[in-house]
This record gives C-alpha cells, structure tokens and sequence, in this order.
C-alpha cells in the first residue's frame, strides 16, 4: 500500500510536470538548458532562505528579522571585499555577523522567553541600521567584479552549478538532522508540545536556539549568494526573500501534512518554476508576488484546517 507520504511526494512531481509542459507550450524558451540552469540558480537563493526558516517554524516560532540580518551579512561581506580583503575570509566573516544576530533571536526567545514577532523585529530594525553603515545605503561595487566572488558563483561541479550543488549538500544535511537523527525529534517536539516536551527531557532552549542560529546562517549565505549573482553589496538584498521563505513552508506542510525539509524542498522548486514561466511571459512583477501571495494563503488555510482536524482528533482519543 502506498504511504501518505509517497503520495505526497507525487503529487508533487506531477504539479511540477504539469507547470513545466503548460510554460513549455505557452514559451518555445522555458525548456532550454539555459532557462532550466537560470532557473535552478535563482532557486538556489530563495531555497535556502526556506530552509532556515523551516527549523523556526519546525520548533514553533517564526523569525521576521531574517530579511535584515541577511542584508546585513551580505553587506558586511561586500564592505570587507571592498576593503581588498580575500573574498573568503569576507563570506565568513559575513556569515558570522549573521549568527551572532540569530544567536541574540535564539536567547531572546528560547532563554528569556520574549514574543518571537515583536523580538525579531526589534533585532530586524537594529542589524538593518547596521548594514546601511556601510555604505549609506548605495551599493558597493568596489573590488567586488575582481574578487573571484563571481567566480564561485559561476562555478559548477560536473555540469551542475555551484550554488545548486551548496543547496542539495544543504538540504541534504538537513534532512539528515531533521528526519534522520534524535535532534530531529527533538526540535519536533520542541514545537509539538515545549512543556511535554521538558519534563520528557528535551533541552527545548537549545533546540530554538539552534534553529535561529540555523536560519540567520542559512539566510545570511543566501544574501551573499544573491549578491554575488548581481556582482555588487545591496542593502536590500533580503527584503525580497520574506515571502518566499515562508510560502513553501506553508505549501510543503498542506501536502506533507507537517513541515518537512523535503516538503520545502519540492514547494521552492514549484514556486521557482512557476516564477521562470512567469518571467519568461514578461508578466509584471507585482502579478507574480499576487500569484505567489495567494499560494502562501491557501497554503496557510489549508495548513490551518489540517493542525485543527489533528487537534481534534488528539482530543478525541
């Protein structure tokens, strides 16, 4: 008999079918080896932005501050590049800031118990006054085309681009915690139920501090990846990304009937699909973020109707 999830996992992969064959007949493009390459690498970045955030959600919080620390991160790796300092040492040093903010969200809210909104977005405001340091909020440009951060972002691994390979180790190690060892459960009953979950002996501090630090880490090289795709430090960077992130959570746990890092997985790749065709047509922007709005409420609706039927039903027995 075929499992619940395999079903879901299939319907998946025939959503994905049925987009790729509509845009391929609506766009002689679509399919071309290079949209199917552009396309994974945009997907890369905005994947990896759903993948933190999926440890935030998993352990029953969300983060509004991403968008701002990973502006932040990439900022400060830009800044440091510009300063003619190897491009290396400049991502980590990027990547470090970013933890250090979500280390702040993981104490505030695991340790000291503050609301998880109105936190994150008191430490959103503070690092995004941070990154506009830098530069006064211009882009910076210097030392940035000759760094060789492009050249990672160019990159590819038999075939396969850089930044796509990254996203698959990511997820790949992810799935691994989350799915595959006790720390999954952990941070999983850390959101199920925080009290039953103590008194069983689940460090649940721990584990949302863990997820914060994971999600600013994940997001903040997300930002990075995203400047090193358009050869230049913004300090908007993240802002785009807050949609995104969230939507194929929502998305991947109405099929998966729970957050997963695989349901996230295929929703990003559904979405970034749906965004290509879209670009490919010249729809208008602000036509592709309704699209992608009303797929995050139906998401949430249909997320909402599925924790409620369980609820019952755990009341019930």
């Amino acid at each position: 008999m075929i499992s619940a999830e395999t079903r879901s996992v299939g319907i998946f992969f025939l959503l994905l079918v049925f987009i790729f064959v509509v845009f391929s007949f609506l766009h002689d493009q679509f399919l071309t080896s290079r949209n199917i390459t552009t396309l994974l690498k945009h997907a890369s970045v905005s994947a990896m932005f759903a993948l933190g955030t999926t440890f935030v959600v998993v352990v029953g919080h969300f983060d509004i501050s991403f968008p701002m620390v990973s502006s932040l991160a990439g900022m400060t790796t830009s800044f440091l590049i510009a300063q003619e300092i190897h491009v290396i040492p400049s991502i980590f040093v990027g990547l470090a800031v970013g933890v250090i903010f979500g280390l702040i969200n993981g104490v505030a809210v695991g340790m000291m118990k503050l609301p998880d909104i109105v936190t994150t977005i008191g430490t959103g405001a503070l690092s995004w006054g941070f990154a506009w340091i830098y530069s006064g909020g211009a882009y910076i440009w210097e030392n940035v085309l000759t760094s060789g951060i492009l050249e990672i972002n160019d990159a590819d691994i038999v075939g396969i681009p850089f930044p796509v390979v990254l996203l698959l180790s990511l997820y790949f190690i992810a799935f691994l915690i989350l799915h595959r060892s006790r720390h999954g459960r952990g941070f999983y009953a850390t959101g199920d139920n925080r009290v039953a979950a103590t008194f069983s002996g689940v460090n649940t501090k721990y584990y949302i501090v863990a997820a914060f630090v994971f999600c600013a880490l994940t997001t903040s090289l997300g930002a990075i990846m995203s400047n090193a795709s358009q050869g230049s430090g913004s300090v908007r960077v993240g802002l785009v990304f807050l949609l995104p992130a969230y939507a194929p959570i929502f998305l991947g746990n109405a099929v998966f009937r729970k957050t997963t890092i695989h349901g996230t997985f295929l929703a990003s790749m559904f979405i970034a699909t749906m965004l290509s065709g879209f670009t490919l047509m010249e729809v208008p922007y602000y036509y592709r973020d309704l699209i992608i709005g009303i797929v995050l409420v139906l998401a949430l609706t249909l997320s909402t109707d599925i924790v409620l039927k369980g609820r019952t039903a755990k009341r019930s027995t």
